[in-house]
């Protein structure tokens, strides 16, 4: 039976044509308890989340790759600031991708590195329409689970990618700039500007968020929390402590999040007339990879994905 405090965990905060969607609370279990009493383990485990990053242009493996194996091995330069988590990852090796090889076609590694990635096939060598790789297993987990969510998949990266024309040794571009593959000819493009990524994840909840409500928080400089306040203040007078801090911390990210997009949209370029700003893509490459991976984890906090791609950049 469910209990009065207890709330859907597809409940959103909505307030003037926005909705944000929260993040897991104990109140969406049906075993939690109010606050004050133990929490007991109820729905099962917490959500499976799968991301792939893709580096670029090979690394230096010997900074990657530890010398020694079992739990106590000793990180590689690299991988020293994950000290902290040494126990919750594992480091593999031996996962070379054949498809990836030259297999009698020549030139084209970048093309084929990425393209191969997660379909694990060889793409056809053609800067044609015909182009052929493999549907890639971040789609197989789409098809799969993606109806949990309300985006099956997220694909990002910091390169606006190409679909046609040639980019390595005649091999197309949709090769070297896509890692995601929905069908053996379909690429997912992926999205490299952090404000349409945040307005898609948090400005964009339901088919009836209003131009209008967008068109006022520009004009005032408001953020989307500011309009939805009261629904938040609302639901937490039902949550425990627990999830009422889990809530201010969520609540917190997303506005430090959108102001760091704000600022980039407005220090990305010199205040000159004849000087046109990028629209929200940072100058500064370390800050958009930052905002980027944020904007992955703050879309698997909210439940809104549970399957993500990143690009570091495109190869070659």
């Amino acid at each position: 039976m469910k209990r009065s405090w207890e709330i859907s965990r597809r409940t959103a905060l909505r307030g003037l044509g926005t909705a944000i969607a929260l993040p897991w609370l104990e109140a969406m279990t049906s075993g939690a308890e109010v606050a004050g009493q133990a929490v007991k383990a109820a729905a099962g485990a917490a959500p499976k989340r799968m991301a792939f990053l893709y580096v670029p242009n090979g690394v230096h493996l010997a900074a990657w790759t530890p010398e020694t194996v079992g739990a106590n091995f000793a990180l590689p330069p690299t991988l020293e600031p994950l000290a902290p988590f040494q126990s919750e990852f594992n480091v593999l090796s031996g996962l070379a991708q054949r498809g990836g090889e030259a297999l009698g076609d020549g030139g084209g590694d970048h093309a084929r590195a990425l393209a191969s990635f997660l379909t694990g096939t060889h793409p056809l060598k053609t800067d044609g329409a015909n182009i052929k790789a493999g549907v890639s297993v971040d789609q197989y987990a789409a098809q799969k689970l993606g109806q949990a969510t309300r985006f099956a998949s997220l694909e990002l990266g910091c390169d606006r990618g190409a679909q046609s024309g040639s980019c390595d040794t005649g091999y197309s571009c949709a090769y070297s700039s896509n890692i995601s593959w929905r069908t053996e000819s379909t690429p997912m493009a992926k999205e490299v500007n952090p404000r349409l990524v945040f307005d898609r994840l948090f400005a964009s909840q339901h088919k009836d968020e209003s131009a209008a409500a967008r068109a006022k928080r520009q004009l005032y400089k408001r953020s989307i929390l500011d309009f939805v306040a009261e629904d938040a203040s609302t639901l937490k007078g039902r949550l425990g402590g627990n999830d009422r801090r889990k809530l201010d911390e969520y609540l917190t990210a997303v506005r430090e999040l959108e102001a760091r997009i704000t600022r980039v949209q407005t220090d990305s370029a010199p205040d000159r007339a004849d000087f046109k700003k990028p629209a929200g893509t940072p100058q500064d490459y370390r800050e958009h990879i930052r905002l980027m991976l944020d904007l992955m984890a703050l879309s698997f906090q909210s439940d809104i994905t549970r399957i993500s791609t990143f690009v570091y950049a495109n190869e070659g």
